[in-house]
């Protein structure tokens, strides 16, 4: 049972977080230290010095990756924020008039998925939670609210997607197409789950649901395999505000809403990365393909969505200048830098624990323990620790780190790699939609926040998070099964 000690570190990040009221930074501090005195003490193999900066060196190339999608994703949001593009986008769902319950399915699964799959950071919660409000009480739009971030393992461009590929060692095109197996059956009944929380749905607001559900996980699908995993999400929230657009008593009114000027940012962004998806072969055929690397992780530069972030955020600060410099006191740099900086800094602490534990044996270990108990067995032990670490650390990618290698290590013992590791990554992701700092992002949007509203969040998030992660592991079995 030695193997269990590798849990240790994990356990550390949930006891600093949810009872010692500890930062994030601060748990993974401190399971790092945990980590170091596993490997110093040769718990699970003899300690080499070279695993320390093995750790870390693997940890920054990671990093690199999150990190260019990190800081350039708050800066494309901080200027879609300034410009008025997050408040357009209200503008198009209000100019299609559609009754309560199409537009809650609209604005959650159309408007929410799209946002958060483009920016990531709870900002479609800015957004969606307003316009909610003014329709329903504060209850249903909680839970209105949430089930809109519940497509987050497609959230921010992927990036966690991106990580997740890297560190089990599938390429990413196969490990997209397989986490659509685990994932789709959520996204499938997010317009249904919509109505259990909007009164007067009728038979027609019912097929309209299922109608979106459809062209939600078909938009998913066609941009994942048109364009790659870093839109599919975008896609399929596209999809869905495409169908509503298409009912819409108003065309014309949606028409003017859509072409909005300060909507052209989301435009351009969408527009950068399917330039960058093909020009990335193009120049690697050519010779420039720089990579960043250790001799056991690397990612190619000129892939990371961070990329188009960038040049499509710079543009809008040479276009909209004075819009971006207009209203507020704090300077565009700076406020990128105190928001991210800290992001990040966790984010190396957990890779380089993580590394570690690969290091030292820990990770192997663990997997080989979890393999023990069996392939059906395996798939909800996988899913439950990636929910445990996207619960207590508020994201797929920090869960990503802590145990994607160990969900790697069992899909192969089983010769089934590519369906753990999308397990792992649906599991997280679906499940960050109920952590602590999701719902802080949530009651931060709720005008005149009430004593109960927190309480409420929080019932609603786990319970819905825990269907989702039904859902996740029968899907798991079904593909064990019959994939």
């Amino acid at each position: 049972m030695t193997a269990l000690l590798a849990l240790l570190p994990c356990l550390v990040v949930i006891v600093a977080i949810l009872v010692l009221r500890r930062s994030g930074l601060v748990a993974a501090l401190m399971a790092l230290a945990v980590t170091a005195v596993l490997w110093i003490t040769g718990v699970f193999a003899p300690p080499e010095l070279i695993a320390l900066p093995h750790a870390f060196t693997d940890s920054l190339v990671l990093t690199s990756l999150v990190g260019s999608v990190v800081v350039a994703g708050l800066l494309y949001v901080e200027v879609c924020r300034r410009v008025g593009s997050l408040d357009a986008v209200g503008y198009v769902v209000e100019a299609m008039q559609l009754d309560p319950p199409r537009a809650a399915i609209v604005l959650v699964t159309g408007v929410g998925v799209m946002l958060e799959s483009l920016t990531g950071f709870g900002v479609s919660l800015l957004v969606t939670v307003p316009l909610l409000l003014a329709m329903f009480d504060r209850k249903r739009t909680i839970a209105l609210g949430l089930i809109g971030m519940s497509a987050m393992p497609w959230g921010a461009l992927s990036v966690s997607a991106l990580l997740s590929a890297e560190l089990a060692g599938v390429p990413i095109d196969v490990f997209s197409s397989e986490f659509v197996k685990t994932s789709g059956p959520v996204v499938a009944i997010l317009p249904l789950m919509c109505l259990l929380f909007v009164p007067g749905a009728s038979v027609g607001t019912f097929v309209f649901a299922v109608a979106s559900g459809a062209a939600l996980v078909g938009g998913i699908l066609l941009t994942n395999h048109a364009i790659g995993v870093e839109v599919a999400g975008v896609g399929g929230g596209l999809a869905v505000i495409l169908l509503a657009g298409l009912i819409a008593p108003n065309r014309r009114g949606v028409i003017r809403a859509v072409t909005a000027p300060p909507l052209a940012l989301l435009g351009l962004l969408i527009a950068g990365v399917v330039v960058q998806k093909i020009l990335v072969p193009v120049l690697a055929g050519v010779g420039i393909a720089p990579l960043i690397a250790t001799e056991r992780v690397s990612y190619a530069l000129l892939t990371s969505p961070g990329i188009a972030l960038l040049l499509v955020s710079l543009l809008g600060i040479v276009f909209w200048g004075k819009a971006v410099r207009r209203g507020t006191k704090e300077h565009l740099g700076r406020h990128v830098v105190s928001r991210s900086w800290r992001a990040l800094l966790t984010i190396v602490v957990f890779l380089s624990m993580a590394r570690l534990l690969v290091e030292t044996g820990g990770i192997g270990a663990l997997a080989g323990l979890l393999a023990q108990a069996g392939a059906y067995a395996a798939v909800a032990l996988v899913s439950g620790l990636a929910a445990v670490g996207a619960y207590v650390t508020g994201s797929a990618v920090p869960s990503a780190a802590l145990f994607m290698q160990s969900a790697a290590a069992v899909g192969e013992s089983f010769d089934r790699l590519p369906l753990f590791a999308a397990l792992q990554h649906s599991a997280a992701g679906h499940m960050s939609m109920s952590s602590l700092p999701i719902i802080s992002i949530l009651l931060a949007a709720l005008a005149d926040r009430s004593n109960t509203d927190e309480r409420e969040a929080l019932r609603r998030g786990m319970i819905l998070a825990s269907l989702w992660m039904v859902i996740v592991i029968v899907s798991g079995w079904f593909w064990l099964s019959y994939g």
